[in-house]
């Protein structure tokens, strides 16, 4: 898999649709909130670095161990905890997002990517 960061704690990684999901949600953004994008960044390496995030206002269980990296903007990054050789979180896709909860759209393809990752790894 594609790899986004290497962190003291965590390697992250990204499923296949990852970085095409990234454009698209970036591309959502805001003009007044360019600094939406640097905080997803940061807080993807802090996570990378420290294993976790301070707050469930920056990262949170969202339903069947899917996880979302939160901006204060509405880009979010969903993933999962993986282990092989070392504990790995794999972000599955990106979303700009203005509503509470996390839709079945992204759980069903956050579990999906993990299908789809799985499989790779045991081949």
């Amino acid at each position: 898999m594609p790899l986004y960061y290497e962190g003291a704690k965590l390697t992250i990684e990204w499923s296949d649709d990852a970085k095409s999901s990234l454009e698209d949600s970036e591309a959502l953004v805001p003009p007044n909130k360019s600094a939406c994008k640097r905080q997803l960044d940061a807080l993807t390496k802090r996570l990378g670095d420290k294993g976790s995030l301070r707050s469930p206002d920056q990262f949170r269980n969202e339903d069947e161990q899917i996880y979302a990296i939160k901006t204060r903007c509405g880009l979010r990054a969903y993933g999962w905890f993986h282990t092989k050789r070392r504990a790995v979180f794999v972000i599955s896709h990106y979303i700009f997002k203005t509503w509470k909860k996390m839709k079945k759209i992204d759980r069903d393809r956050a579990t999906n990517n993990r299908v789809t990752y799985e499989a790779k790894e045991n081949d």
